[in-house]
């Protein structure tokens, strides 16, 4: 009896389990009626709106958010109420479908935050689609010096090839998403790159001039494909990369961007905190 028992209450413990967790994945998939008196301005996206800092992501709620990113200036500058659902590690189906796990636990859907009360939208996605990094490290040495020549690395080429083509529709069905659940915004889609410039430099970028060349190539073609994106979805896109120009990783004091290593608290290829600052510019001067 007493095994026979215990069979039973254990079946009604994995039954019980299983309905939670089944209520649990509903009520995050399903979206949220967005109140009509939510904030003006909604951030989405990944680390570059979150700027996150070495430490911050490890604070709840685990998307690394700190007051130096550039969301927060655009909405001083502009007067709004702001509201940044950013969360480092972000993809695009974190945008538009899947809940992100952090260390915290799992972060809703970033568009159920939109509503039609919603007036500005601004987006930094795709980073971690493409796993950017994943694609050049190759072109990095171990000192500053030597020509690694992933330029004429023909599987290299092979990965940000396809890379790029598979971002393109993920860029597409967020920007079509966004405007289904902010009908009435203005959106803008904020460029990437800017953390290398035309040269390296010991530490931040061990580099060759002509892999530079390569990297920098990298980044315009990503930015194609955000631009187009943009373009087909009469959106705004900012362009970072080519006002960052003589403000990459190796600029100094003068950086938007720290490179591979970090001589501040921002963590490493991300953007300063006067990085931030002119990605705001940037922003609201495009508006």
């Amino acid at each position: 009896m007493i095994d026979g028992h215990s069979s039973l209450m254990s079946r009604v413990r994995a039954a019980t389990l299983a309905t939670l967790v089944c209520l649990l994945s509903t009520l995050l998939a399903v979206p949220a009626t967005a109140s009509p008196g939510g904030p003006a301005y909604v951030t989405l996206g990944d680390s570059r709106a979150a700027a996150p800092t070495n430490g911050s992501s490890l604070r709840p709620d685990g998307c690394g958010r700190t007051p130096n990113g550039y969301p927060v200036h655009v909405a001083s500058r502009l007067g709004l109420i702001m509201r940044s659902v950013a969360c480092v590690n972000a993809t695009t189906a974190n945008v538009t479908t899947t809940p992100q796990l952090t260390l915290y636990g799992p972060r809703l859907v970033q568009t159920h935050a939109l509503s039609r009360s919603t007036r500005l939208v601004t987006l930094s996605i795709g980073g971690i689609d493409l796993q950017w990094w994943s694609l050049v490290p190759s072109c990095f040495t171990k000192t500053f010096g030597p020509d690694a020549r992933c330029r004429a690395n023909a599987s290299v080429t092979r990965r940000i090839n396809s890379g790029l083509a598979s971002l393109a529709p993920k860029i597409d069905a967020t920007l079509t998403r966004i405007g289904q659940r902010a009908p009435n915004a203005r959106v803008v889609l904020v460029g990437h790159g800017g953390y290398y410039g035309q040269t390296g430099c010991p530490g931040q970028a061990n580099i060759s001039t002509a892999d530079a060349a390569f990297v920098l190539r990298f980044f315009e073609r990503f930015n194609a494909v955000l631009r187009d994106s943009a373009r087909a979805h009469s959106v705004v896109f900012v362009d970072v990369a080519g006002p960052a120009a003589g403000h990459d990783a190796c600029a100094g004091s003068a950086r938007w961007f720290e490179g591979n290593i970090s001589r501040s608290a921002t963590q490493v290829r991300h953007p300063t905190p006067l990085g931030s600052k002119a990605i705001a510019d940037l922003v609201v001067a495009a508006l």
